[in-house]
């Protein structure tokens, strides 16, 4: 994952050759007409998600070979469940995801940075540790997830509203990200 990472990384950077490519107007409408409620697009699509993952999660076979792989792989795979099937098509589905995510970013940026979304790994685990998601696997809801993310985002955003520099910031999301883990650890 790390080294994929690193991978998708460079290749923003030879693509762009290092500089932010500004995309204009075009992407930005691609937002525009979900928003007609007054509410932000990437709220009504996160929000849509949010509803079809946990449906998808709670209610279906697929869900649940999920949270048997999630919960006890030995066990999944002596019941029927192909661990490797699983865990690829959540790889797949986590890629889709991120290439959204990353679409709706340069739409309300109007540009592609490759410097974009660099840091937001360690906010992104603590956010799903924070709205209940086990770093040992087997537990966590999208609901969760997403409340997580929500926490975390009105903390750094409540941070710099009050004028805490950079890394100021940083030192206490880390707090809070070791304090998530610990209180995961504690549960377990």
């Amino acid at each position: 994952t790390l080294g994929m990472l690193e991978v998708a990384r460079g290749l923003a950077y030879l693509v762009t050759d290092s500089q932010t490519v500004y995309i204009g107007a075009k992407v930005q409408t691609f937002a525009l007409p979900w928003g007609g409620s007054g509410v932000s697009a990437s709220i009504l699509l996160a929000l849509t998600l949010v509803v079809a993952f946990e449906f998808l999660l709670r209610s279906t076979v697929f869900g649940r070979q999920i949270v048997a792989v999630g919960s006890n792989e030995s066990a999944a795979e002596v019941s029927g469940i192909d661990p490797r099937r699983v865990r690829c098509t959540l790889l797949v589905i986590s890629g889709l995801l991120a290439g959204l995510g990353g679409l709706m970013n340069a739409a309300y940026l109007g540009s592609a940075d490759p410097n974009a979304g660099v840091g937001l790994e360690l906010s992104a685990i603590a956010a799903a540790v924070i709205g209940g998601t086990s770093l040992m696997g087997g537990r966590g809801s999208v609901i969760g997830a997403f409340v997580g993310v929500l926490i975390v985002s009105v903390l750094q955003i409540g941070l710099a509203q009050i004028g805490i520099t950079e890394p100021t910031k940083r030192v206490i999301t880390g707090a809070v990200i070791i304090l998530a883990v610990i209180l995961d650890r504690w549960r377990t």
